[in-house]
């Protein structure tokens, strides 16, 4: 297990100042000191290496730092007003930034959180564009992995809609994910250790994501996962008891729990989502491993499943009505429910009123042709 170093009695010292002044200079550290200016330049680098100091400058480790490790990529998304299966449908094709992680880390910035995001792009052009966007929204982006546009390229989610906003269908090329390999998360370590949650999705390899939850093993911190997809779910079997929370839909849930297969997951939403939920709540009744869930189910809304001691208890939250004419679309729908409930989370809110945030942000969300709505500024 690696462990978060301690500070020595300097290294302290140092951090008083520059949490007092983060505008102080080494000089003026040094001066107050009674030490020399290089003294103070290692102690600053200590601290950065530590993770008490982010990114360039004095940029303190926020008490209330949020982690969040996954996909980036460019969102292509081609709409189709009047769609035919098998024939080339006029529309319009738009670009923005995406990726699970990336779009959970701009709605956490815009809801006012301090996020630091741990993901990989290429120094291509679809790479720049991503960095240059998500570091305008606040979020904390010095620790991406950069690689060369000749060795990878730059994530890509490719959607097709049709006139409802909703997915006829999509393609990913995710390859670059495999940066983020033991090897980088090792090197991010003490950034992950000293944040108060950490959050990933299921885009990372398998090996990554067992690495990440042995770090937050016995840390203080919240630990949640994202389930992305069904298939992509399953990466998380045998590792749900190292959760704290799990946000995925009730199709994820399902086949990574094993009550359906993934091939059978398509006709499972035909049944009675009364029943589905009834199944559920009695498997979660009788494996006590299992994490807290936060399920959505589209028009349905979100259930809440969680124990308290023995007792198991399944909530539900309406989704608000919204005519038909409203919706944009759904894409980063489940992203902007994530990053609400954390935001409540994090500003000490019940578990209630955070879904409820998350609600509401996703409601949002869905009314915009952005995949992250700027308007969830006005939820804080």
């Amino acid at each position: 297990m690696l462990a978060i170093e301690k500070l020595t009695e300097r290294e302290k010292e140092v951090l008083v100042l520059i949490k007092k002044d983060a505008t102080i200079s080494r000089e003026e550290i040094a001066n107050k000191l009674e030490i020399s200016e290089s003294a103070v330049g290692t102690y600053i680098h200590h601290l950065s290496t530590k993770g008490y100091l982010l990114g360039r400058g004095y940029i303190i480790a926020p008490e209330k730092k949020v982690v969040i490790a996954g996909g980036a990529n460019l969102d292509i998304k081609g709409y189709s007003p009047n769609y035919i299966k098998g024939s080339s449908s006029p529309g319009w094709i738009k670009e923005s930034p995406g990726g699970v992680a990336r779009n959970i880390a701009e709605d956490l910035a815009l809801l006012e959180q301090e996020v630091v995001l741990l993901t990989a792009v290429s120094s291509d052009h679809f790479g720049e564009q991503l960095k240059e966007e998500t570091k305008a929204v606040g979020v904390d982006i010095s620790h991406f992995k950069i690689t060369s546009a000749q060795e990878n390229k730059t994530g890509v989610y490719l959607a097709h809609l049709d006139q409802n906003g909703d997915l006829i269908g999509a393609v990913n090329d995710m390859r670059i994910l495999k940066k983020i390999d033991i090897n980088y998360l090792n090197e991010k370590r003490k950034i992950i250790e000293t944040s108060s949650m950490l959050i990933f999705d299921t885009n990372l390899e398998e090996s990554s994501i067992s690495f990440l939850l042995e770090l937050a093993r016995d840390k203080k911190m919240i630990k949640i996962a994202d389930a992305v997809s069904v298939e992509k779910a399953l990466k998380l079997k045998n590792k749900l008891i190292y959760l704290d929370y799990l946000r995925a839909n009730l199709d994820e849930i399902e086949v990574l729990l094993g009550l359906v297969k993934m091939e059978a997951s398509g006709t499972t939403q035909k049944l009675n989502i009364k029943d589905r939920m009834q199944r559920l709540e009695k498997f979660y009744s009788e494996n006590k491993h299992l994490p807290e869930m936060i399920i959505s189910a589209g028009k349905k809304g979100v259930y809440y499943l969680s124990r308290n001691k023995e007792k198991v208890k399944l909530e539900h939250f309406k989704a608000p009505e919204i005519n038909s004419e409203e919706i944009v679309e759904t894409t980063g729908a489940g992203d902007a429910l994530t990053a609400g409930f954390v935001a409540g989370i994090m500003n000490k809110k019940s578990i209630q009123e955070s879904i409820e945030l998350g609600i509401k942000a996703s409601t949002l969300t869905i009314k915009s042709e952005l995949t992250c709505n700027p308007d969830l500024s006005e939820l804080v």
